[in-house]
């Protein structure tokens, strides 16, 4: 079973899951050749659903049977979880080295049939299935006390650290809320107290009155490159309108947010080039608390440069690219 490891100076959890290096690829030194051998043949393809664990979620025509080809989106939990269903001594052990089980959710959203398209590359319709697919799984998740956070990802390319090339996403539900966004609570709490309003909406206000690093706005949603961006051309999707949980979005929201994450990943493929990235959603924990200062967000991270020595030991990103140049680069100007 998986275990959560805190370090007891930074108060940083950690993750061991053992089970996760039997991915293909995972260990240094497997040869992109071997990767490709191991991965064939690929198991979110239709025709190979025996090859995931049973779904507990599909998009497919009514009367068809699980697990069976037919399907236009399949959610499987991870055949190789960082978390696990099991419920057994949930409580934190060790003064020194407290450890606790990793008990979560870890699920895999299989976007598409398709095994060579990406989200720029599906239908409108396909990617509204894949957003909607966010808020209901998150909706589901968010209502079990065990869980305290709920993390959607996506790794795109060798280089963000994707295992499968089939285009997919995973959700986490993990039973701790994380120190990232624990900081991202804090800062905002304490700018509410001091300024009387939201730190994101007013971030927002900001960036649209100065424009230089909006990329688009689309419908209730702003996308810019944020004005402390850690890597080249890392972008920020934002609802414009003070929203604390992605799982509060309604039908119009999902529909807008599917197009703007399907038209900033075609701006990326059309001015970069066919680039690894990682996505990734902020929410608001769903621990029962109030986090009325709280905005939800997306990150979109492209892996154009490794951060070195500097970067692992200080924390301190060093970003070689101003953000107001990504976002005219980014716009096409």
């Amino acid at each position: 079973m998986p275990e959560m490891r805190k370090d007891i100076v930074t108060g940083c959890w950690v993750v061991v899951a053992t089970a996760r290096a039997r991915r293909p690829g995972d260990l240094i030194g497997c040869p992109e050749e071997a990767v490709a051998a191991m991965e064939e043949p690929c198991p979110f393809c239709p025709g190979n659903e025996t090859m995931t664990p049973p779904e507990v979620m599909a998009v497919r025509p009514p009367g068809s049977k699980p697990d069976t080809p037919g399907w236009s989106l399949r959610v499987v939990p991870n055949k190789y979880p960082a978390f696990s269903l099991e419920r057994e001594g949930e409580s934190e052990s060790g003064t020194l080295f407290p450890s606790r089980p990793a008990t979560g959710i870890h699920e895999v959203i299989v976007h598409s049939p398709s095994h060579t398209h990406d989200l720029e590359g599906l239908s409108k319709e396909e990617v509204v299935n894949v957003v909607e697919t966010y808020r209901e799984r998150y909706r589901l998740h968010a209502a079990d006390p065990l869980i305290k956070y709920i993390q959607i990802i996506i790794n795109h390319g060798r280089g963000a650290g994707a295992s499968q090339d089939h285009p997919h996403s995973q959700l986490f539900g993990i039973p701790i809320v994380p120190p990232v966004i624990r900081n991202e609570i804090t800062g905002s709490s304490r700018y509410g107290k001091r300024r009387g309003s939201c730190v994101f909406c007013d971030i927002i206000a900001r960036e649209i009155s100065e424009g230089e690093r909006v990329i688009s706005e689309y419908g209730s949603f702003l996308v810019y490159t944020p004005f402390a961006s850690r890597l080249p051309f890392e972008a920020c999707i934002i609802p414009r309108y003070h929203q604390g949980s992605l799982g509060d979005m309604n039908r119009e929201q999902v529909v807008e947010l599917a197009s703007v994450i399907k038209e900033t990943l075609v701006r990326y493929e059309d001015r970069l080039g066919g680039i690894s990235y990682n996505l990734f959603t902020h929410s608001a924990p769903c621990d029962g608390k109030d986090y009325g200062s709280f905005h939800w967000h997306l990150v979109i991270l492209p892996r154009l440069t490794v951060p070195g020595g500097f970067e692992w030991g200080t924390g301190v990103m060093i970003n070689v690219v101003r953000p107001e140049d990504a976002a005219e680069f980014l716009r096409g100007e």
